[in-house]
């Protein structure tokens, strides 16, 4: 399967205008904006993982709050751009998401990107700013 990634890699380069390959961990990382987005295989090798951090939260009240925001945009019907976790290792809000390599090819994955990014930039933004979630559109 690690070839399909390779093809998808390479079917997802142009869309960025970018030279995609696999690194020695059988991972790719983009830097887009302000974030490095990890693509990975799971290890049935039948899904690809979408990861990023967003954003430190600092101990306290706010972090209490974002967290419980981040649950609450979880509980949004499917399909959602991604999934809000948080790593406690390094006090980040993170976004993941999976997709089934079965439906994916360089364009399809680079919209879904760009939900991923949109609401990965919203979030980190509104965080920065004080807020605990973006502003409702």
């Amino acid at each position: 399967m690690t070839d399909r990634f390779q093809e998808l890699l390479n079917e997802l380069g142009p869309v960025f205008n970018l030279p995609l390959h696999l690194d020695k961990n059988n991972a790719c990382a983009i830097q887009i904006d302000k974030h490095t987005i990890q693509l990975q295989l799971d290890t049935s090798q039948e899904n690809l993982f979408l990861f990023t951090k967003l954003t430190e939260i600092p101990p306290g009240k706010f972090r209490e709050n974002v967290l419980q925001e981040a649950l609450i945009a979880n509980s949004s019907p499917d399909p959602r751009p991604g999934i809000f976790a948080y790593l406690a290792a390094s006090n980040h809000l993170v976004l993941f998401q999976r997709y089934p390599l079965s439906i994916l090819n360089g364009e399809r994955l680079g919209h879904l990107f760009g939900a991923f990014l949109e609401l990965g930039n919203a979030w980190r933004k509104a965080i920065e700013s004080g807020r605990p979630k973006p502003l409702p559109r």
